[in-house]
């Protein structure tokens, strides 16, 4: 039986955050970054942040790039377009150290999307943190499947430069 699924395919950038309720192949490249995906079995939809920053200063202003504003963002979309977040489940990519830069931050990120998902009852079925190396991310929102390339070269040329597309929310 052959498969006509049409995907519907898009590049997130550190500071971005998507949604999509129709089947896509959601990417990511990231090295210190956190790319958090969340996915939604029932109604098979999904979502990815791709954030920097575990959470803002009181004196900064609040962007995408920050874990307590992308995934609490994330997670309220899935809930306006759906109604309901039985169902979701989550999944946390990302933290590297490369050449021992940014450990520090990246650690703290990556505690802070735990810290949120548990804060909303959103369970993480799966984990790729840490290490010395970046991570290329693509996202299947209709099945809810990961692949993850771990890399030394995390340059967007290296990965897909035929599908660079501005998709956030």
């Amino acid at each position: 039986m052959k498969n006509n699924l049409q995907f519907y395919r898009c590049i997130l950038e550190a500071g971005q955050v998507v949604f999509s309720g129709r089947p896509s192949l959601l990417s990511s490249v990231c090295g210190s970054g956190v790319v958090v995906t969340l996915w939604d079995r029932i109604k098979r939809s999904g979502g990815m942040a791709h954030c920097i920053f575990p959470e803002r200063r009181l004196q900064q202003r609040p962007t995408n790039y920050h874990a307590d504003i992308a995934i609490p963002l994330l997670i309220r979309e899935f809930l306006n377009r759906t109604n309901y977040a039985f169902g979701l489940e989550a999944q946390i990519f990302g933290g590297g150290s490369l050449r021992e830069v940014s450990l520090n931050t990246a650690s703290k990120t990556v505690k802070a999307a735990r810290r949120i998902l548990r804060k909303f009852n959103i369970p993480v079925t799966s984990e790729d943190t840490g290490g010395g190396v970046g991570r290329k991310i693509i996202f299947n929102t209709f099945s809810g499947d990961v692949i993850v390339l771990k890399t030394k070269k995390i340059r967007l040329t290296d990965w897909a430069p035929d599908y660079k597309i501005a998709c956030y929310i």
